[in-house]
């Protein structure tokens, strides 16, 4: 599931760059693999979860306190599996969402190929996809930092960007809606790939990194 989604991501960069309508419509119809294997991990994990309940009573974790790591622990593997699925499975949502505005032929040649932000976001969001994606298949969290700053600069871009095509004199209502449509999906698709990130960090640690700049921007204003 993971390399598909990650295939879907290439391919709508791809798709967008080149404006190949015909793979915007291919990505589109490829959805429906994606939905399929949530699925069919999202029973895999159900069922995990029923056999981890029992395995955490024979490994005598029933009664270790939350605030102990146990990176053994099945059931906390379980629930994180069904994180991460609902995530991926969202980010090809995300892409579908993309492709789906775009082969409808309202937004001009060479956007995404010729003009920035729009490049440098399509760039972010297929990188930050990558690292979210190769770090799931290595089970490690290596690539969390720079997942944090490519995220960072994905966010900026899209404002940019909005800023940037609602003040262009010659684009027509229907095509900065759907240019907009787009940046709001890459920028939920960047989000997406975030959390992936961040639930491998929480699998591997036992640590919720998620909000963590929200707790200290907070407590520097009531200390």
């Amino acid at each position: 599931m993971a390399e598909l989604v990650l295939e879907q991501v290439i391919l709508l960069s791809e798709a967008l760059e080149a404006d190949d309508y015909a793979q915007a419509e291919r990505i589109v119809e490829r959805d429906d693999l994606i939905d399929d294997l949530e699925k069919e991990n999202d029973n895999l994990s159900q069922n995990a979860i029923l056999e981890a309940v029992s395995n955490r009573n024979i490994l005598g974790m029933g009664d270790v306190d939350n605030d102990i790591v146990l990176k053994k622990d099945p059931l906390r593997f379980a629930l994180s599996a069904i994180r991460i699925t609902r995530n991926m499975e969202r980010m090809g949502d995300q892409v579908v969402n993309c492709a789906d505005v775009f082969r409808h032929k309202t937004i001009r040649k060479g956007l995404f190929k010729n003009e920035e932000p729009m490049t440098l976001i399509l760039s972010r969001v297929t990188t930050l996809a990558g690292m979210a994606i190769e770090s799931l298949v290595e089970e490690k969290e290596r690539f969390m930092g720079s997942v944090n700053t490519l995220e960072d600069e994905l966010n900026d871009l899209c404002d940019q960007a909005f800023q940037k095509y609602r003040s262009v004199s010659d684009m027509e209502k229907q095509e900065f809606a759907d240019v907009y449509r787009i940046i709001l999906a890459l920028e939920r698709l960047g989000d997406y790939a975030v959390n992936v990130a961040e639930e491998l960090v929480r699998l591997n640690t036992g640590k919720d990194i998620r909000h963590l700049e929200n707790v200290k921007t907070k407590a520097s204003h009531f200390p």
